[in-house]
Formats: C-alpha cells, structure tokens, sequence
C-alpha cells in the first residue's frame, strides 16, 4: 500500500472535512423541506376541523372549505432585533465550524462518496415538475376568489411533454416547470366525468386517500359536459397524442406538427365554458371554408387560454372576476362561431384621464369590406388631463362637443355586432378593456403575425408595410382608428387567402427545416419516425366503457388508413362493460403503453345521498389500486371533469418516485 505524504494526508483531510461539511448541509435541507412539507399537510388537515367555521355556501348548495398558503416574506430586523440577529449569526458560525471538525474514518469517508454519488445519479435520473406563477394561482389551497384556473389544454401539454419529451410541439412551460420529462416511465390519465370542483371542495375529507397520493391540485376549466354521445375531457387529450401516429400526413398537409394541432382542435372548446354560448343544433358543413379562404377562420381564433394569457378581460370565476365585475358582455347569449361568421375590425383611441387611467375617446368598425359600421366620440367619466394627441389624434376642440357616455356606447356596440361576430384587432385587449367589454370570438394580428421569430411583437404599423406594402400612422396629428381597424382587417384577409403559417416566422421555420427533413430523407422520414416512437415503446392506449365519440372515431379510422400497420402498434382502444372493467384494465396493460387514458363515467344519480358515500369510497378504491401499480418515475393525473352544469374540475398530478430517488428522503449516514 502506498504511504501517502504528509501534504498528501492533509489535503486527503480537508477533502473529507468539506465532504462531511456538504453532507450536514443537504441534511439541514431536506430536514427544512421535511418541516415545509408536514406543515402543509397539516394546514391540508385542518380542512376537516374548520369547515363548519370557514366554510362558505356557494350558488350550487355546496359548502366550500378555502384556505390560502401564506408565505411569509423575510423582514429586516429592527433596531431591537438586532442582538438576536447577531445572535443567530453567531450560531450559523459555530454550526459552519463543527461541521468544519467533524472527523472521518476511511471507511466512513468512502461510504459517505457511495452515497452523495448515489443520490446525485438518482435526482439525475428522477423527473421534476414544479408550478411556474400560474400554476401556483390555480392551487386549491387559495380561496374561490382569490384562485386563477388553468385549463386542460394546460394539462394536455404535459401529457404530450411526458410522451414526447423535447420533441413534443406542446410544452406546459406556462404553468410549470418540467425538468426531464424524457425520463417518465409511463403516463396515466384517469377522467372522472361527472364529478365536480365543488363536489370536491365540499366533500374534502372523504377523499383522503386520493389527497395522500398526490402533492399537487389544481383548479381546471374544463369543456362543457353536455354532449350525450362522448366525453369531451377525453376526446380533447386524445386528439393531439394521436397527431403522433398521423405526423407524417398532418406534416405533408399543414407544414408541421405545430400548424396541425391548431387546425384540427377546437380552439373555443374551453371558451364555451366561459362564456354564454348556447348549443347550436345546426351543424356546419364539416369541410366548409369560406368563399375567400384558404383554411378555416376559426383557426385563427385566439383560445380561451391565450385571451388569459395575452390579458384579455374574460369573465372567468375566482381573481380576475372582481378585476372585470363592471365590464359588460357584447351580447347576452352567443351562438358558436364558424367559418361563416362575419370579421369585424375594432380599434380605439384613448385619452389619460385624472382616474391616472387611459380611458376611451372614440371607437370605429369596420365590416369584412373595410365599410365603415359605427363610429363614435366618448366623454370618459373623468376629467381629461393628457389627450395625447400624438397617438390618439384627439384634440381639446374635438372633445368639446362631445356628450357620449360610455354605457351609451356599450349599448350601440352591442345593437351593432351579432353573436357570432369574429372581433378582429392588433393588440385587442386593451380596445377590449378601453371599452370594458368582454367578446368570446377574437383574433389579434399581434399574435397571429410574428417576423420576428421570437416572444416580441411588431407594431401594426410595420406589419401593414411589410405585408400590405401601406404606410399608416403617418398623419402628425396621430392615429386614425378606421385607418388601424381597416389595416388588421386586410392583414386577416391576407392570412386566410395563403397559409395558416404565412406571417408567422415560427411556424415558418420548422416547415422549412421539416421540409429539408422530408427532401433529404424522403419515405424514410414516415418510417423512421414511426419507427422510433415503437422502438421507444410512445404506444397510447384509450380505455372506455362508453361508445367513443365520432370525432376519435373518425381521427382512428384516418390514423389506420394513412398508417394500416403501424397505428395498431402505436394505439390501441379498449372498450369494456364497466368502470370497474376499465379500472382493472388500465392497472392491466399500463405499463405496456407510454400513455394511458383511462375514462369513468360518474352518473348523476351516484352524487345524490347516501349513494354519494358509496361513490367516492370506490373512486377512492379505484384511485389507490391503479397507484399501487404503477412503475417509479411515472407520470400519474387524475381529472375529475366537471359535471354537466359545472366548468370547474380538479387536476391532481404527481410523479411517482421511488424512496432511494427523493432528495427529501434521501437519508445520509454521516
């Protein structure tokens, strides 16, 4: 054996020192995410001991718990704090010098390296998913007022993410931050149709067993559960997962994967949520486009998720309701937008006011043909003290005459616009908020057209130059809102006249480095990629006990026509008698599939009395036994989806990790 240095024992110390020094330091860690842990679950548990004092009877008859995670933020000591503060300092030192002194065995030191190398290899190999700002909002530890839902499109994306990893065209990095998705074993989904965040809320404690699986719940806007003949929760994350199976085609048709997932989803599915949208029981052609179209009008229709995103006033329940609560709707009742639903342009100008807000000072729109439909001056309610004339092109001597109140306007506006109209703007929302009106129907030119390539906007005034070769905003007394209206407008016309993808140069790159794919490998492509998500095993498997609704039906029937041998090996249906048949199927095969969506079918009569009991004491059941038997570094969601009057559902989410792979539990031996 080799007789080490002096030199060489003393840094051979200090190594084991700093190593022991580490390893106190990720105890201290995990003990404090430990306490951070228990204490949330116990502020979880008071649910049940303070629902007769806290709880708060909502419009449904339901009795709703709400309590809010307080964070409290650090505070500089005052000046009669200080001695404890220094106190503490001092405690820190000591603590950083006996860790300094701790003194290792050679045995000791080598299993401490066995150990931190375990553990890093672990969080390594272990996928991570933390809530981003409006993922945190949407916990149901905040009360109804002060919560912001996501949507299952939300969800949606980080179930695409855990099948397809960073190849996946939809990414949740909205609302969370999803660290190594490539690592999930396997995904499953159960839909609970029929239950309800209410059904939820009111019946907390009895649903224990699934709050001790999962560390994450969340507040949904789901699609309105009104069809008899589907369950749309399922049908909405079908449809994108089996865009995989059809790449090839979609990719060949629309240019890329991206430019397929908008023209073959519904993007008001989750706006029919929010806003009054009757059922229309006539249907429209179903390859219908408007005469002067190329594609359908309605792809280009912003979804209820990025109109909250991009800052649209929307009248959605919890903390941006109180936000909009003196904002009036464009009509009482809408009809679903289609392809044959007319465009209206709209722009306003504004004027700041001694509110220290810009308030509305006139409004213009304009019809498909550029036609000039309502035009009007506004005498904002408070006093004018900037009229900046540069922008808005109002003038102290326009204003004079000028006795139009807002509510009046609101009211013309509404006369003016039918309840299928299309509302076309750059920048809508803050039109939209100027006039403190809420439209379920828009398309921004802001967001449709990119020449960037990247997350800025262009002004319209560069987009009307480079795509209409016109030059507005020129005038040196300011904007002109026909002038505006009428330029978005023939930037839309322009749009639907090409390609889903012409002005926007996101989409115009991947169809371009897609093409290249396409040119270089040809057949290849559609076999290799086929290929790999079979070698991958990126297999999905759908279980029902329900009849699957037309739409999947007809994306099943084209998946085994574009791909007759390979779409039998990338997905699979399985219709069964039951629920309890689905659930045992589902803990069956799981593990056979990347992806599993597994639909139950909660009926209205198991929800009232003593059946209700009985039906969440085999939800639980089903819950725990497919739990049970899923593999580590899986990807488990559950969605209960609303019942049929009701928009607001729960998602639970947790990744299942084995106890070696968890920081928090990772105990070390020093």
């Amino acid at each position: 054996m080799q007789t080490l240095s002096a030199k060489q024992l003393e840094r051979k110390e200090r190594k084991k020192q700093k190593l022991a020094a580490l390893a106190n330091l990720i105890k201290s860690n995990d003990k404090d995410r430990k306490k951070e842990r228990v204490e949330d679950e116990t502020m979880v548990k008071t649910d049940k001991d303070t629902e007769a004092t806290n709880g708060s009877n909502n419009d449904d008859g339901f009795t709703t718990v709400t309590h809010k995670k307080v964070k409290k933020k650090p505070q500089k000591p005052k000046i009669d704090d200080e001695e404890p503060a220094i106190k503490k300092s001092k405690q820190d030192n000591e603590t950083t010098e006996e860790m300094d002194k701790v003194k290792l065995t050679e045995d000791q030191y080598k299993q401490l390296q066995k150990e931190l190398r375990e553990r890093k290899r672990a969080l390594e190999s272990v996928p991570y998913l933390r809530l981003r700002e409006s993922g945190e909002k949407a916990l149901l530890v905040y009360k109804d007022t002060e919560r912001r839902p996501i949507f299952l499109t939300d969800i949606q994306h980080l179930v695409m993410s855990a099948l397809l990893g960073k190849k996946s065209p939809c990414k949740p990095d909205r609302w969370c931050f999803f660290d190594k998705p490539e690592r999930v074993s396997h995904t499953v989904v159960l839909c609970l149709d029929g239950l309800s965040l209410f059904h939820y809320l009111s019946n907390k404690s009895k649903f224990e067993k699934i709050d001790n699986i999962f560390d994450t719940s969340l507040e949904v806007i789901m699609p309105p559960n009104s069809k008899e003949d589907g369950f749309l929760m399922a049908e909405e994350l079908m449809q994108v997962p089996m865009t995989n199976v059809q790449a090839h085609n979609f990719i060949t048709e629309y240019g890329s994967l991206e430019a397929a997932i908008a023209m073959t989803k519904d993007p008001t599915l989750a706006t029919k949520s929010i806003f009054p949208i009757e059922d229309s029981k006539v249907e429209m052609e179903t390859n219908y486009v408007h005469p002067e179209d190329k594609f359908p009008r309605t792809k280009l229709l912003l979804s209820a998720l990025q109109m909250v995103e991009e800052g649209y006033p929307v009248p959605l329940r919890g903390e941006l309701s109180e936000q909009y609560s003196s904002y009036v709707l464009t009509s009482d009742n809408y009809v679903p937008a289609t392809d044959s639903s007319p465009l209206y342009g709209v722009d306003c100008e504004m004027c700041t006011t001694s509110s220290g807000v810009n308030e509305l000072t006139r409004i213009s729109i304009v019809d498909e043909k550029c036609q000039t439909v309502y035009e009007s001056m506004v005498r904002p309610d408070n006093q004018i003290t900037d009229y900046l004339t540069q922008f808005s092109g109002i003038t102290e001597q326009m204003m004079k005459t000028v006795t139009k109140k807002l509510s009046q306007v609101q009211e013309e506006v509404r006369a003016v616009l039918p309840n299928n109209a299309i509302l076309v703007g750059h920048s809508l929302n803050f039109d939209l908020k100027a006039m403190k009106m809420m439209h379920p129907y828009v398309i921004d030119t802001s967001v449709c057209f990119n020449i960037t390539g990247g997350r800025a906007k262009s002004k319209l005034k560069k987009l009307a130059l480079e795509f209409l070769k016109e030059n507005i905003q020129g005038n040196v007394g300011g904007h002109d809102s026909i002038e505006d209206a009428n330029s978005c407008m023939k930037l839309v016309k322009l749009k639907l006249a090409n390609s889903l993808e012409y002005g926007d140069e996101i989409l115009l790159q991947k169809k371009r480095y897609q093409d290249i794919m396409l040119e270089a490998s040809g057949e290849a492509v559609r076999n290799n990629m086929l290929a790999d998500a079979s070698k991958r095993d990126k297999r999905t498997a759908i279980i029902t006990s329900k009849p699957l609704p037309n739409i999947v039906k007809e994306l099943l029937k084209k998946a085994e026509e574009v791909f007759p041998k390979e779409s039998s090996k990338v997905l699979t249906v399985h219709g069964v008698d039951s629920d309890k048949e689905a659930v045992r199927k589902c803990r069956e095969i799981q593990l056979e599939n990347a992806l599993t969506i597994c639909n139950l079918r909660i009926l209205p009569e198991e929800l009232h009395g003593a059946t209700f009991d009985d039906t969440v004491v085999r939800v639980n059941k089903w819950v725990s036994k497919i739990w049970k038997s899923m593999a580590h570094k899986s990807l488990f969601v559950l969605l209960m989806g609303g019942a049929k009057d009701c928009s607001s559902g729960v998602a639970k989410i947790c990744i299942k990790k084995n106890k070696a792979e968890v920081a928090a539990d990772h105990e070390l031996s020093v």
